[in-house]
């Protein structure tokens, strides 16, 4: 079984999406600074939820030899499509 069996079409899985997310290190504690990174839906996981894989290289750790790529759940106020510009903070 899937665990995102449906999908609305807002965020379909595999589009590339802006998001905001930390970037290590950062003085940046609020969710509103926080920079717009690239991302990718893993699927939707509730009706205003999507699973995001984030593809930024400035957050993937790679201290063991792997590139792990970060997620996190965001709603849809919190995602862009990649074709439009990057988001400079609403």
């Amino acid at each position: 079984m899937n665990m995102y069996e449906t999908n609305d079409g807002r965020f379909p899985s595999d589009t590339h999406v802006w998001t905001p997310f930390p970037v290590p290190d950062s003085d940046i504690f609020w969710d509103q600074d926080w920079p717009w990174l690239r991302g990718t839906v893993l699927g939707q996981c509730g009706p205003d939820e999507w699973h995001i894989a984030i593809d930024a290289p400035e957050v993937a750790e790679r201290g063991d030899g792997y590139e792990w790529r970060p997620a996190c759940f965001r709603n849809s106020c919190e995602l862009r499509p990649v074709a439009q510009p990057t988001p400079q903070g609403d």
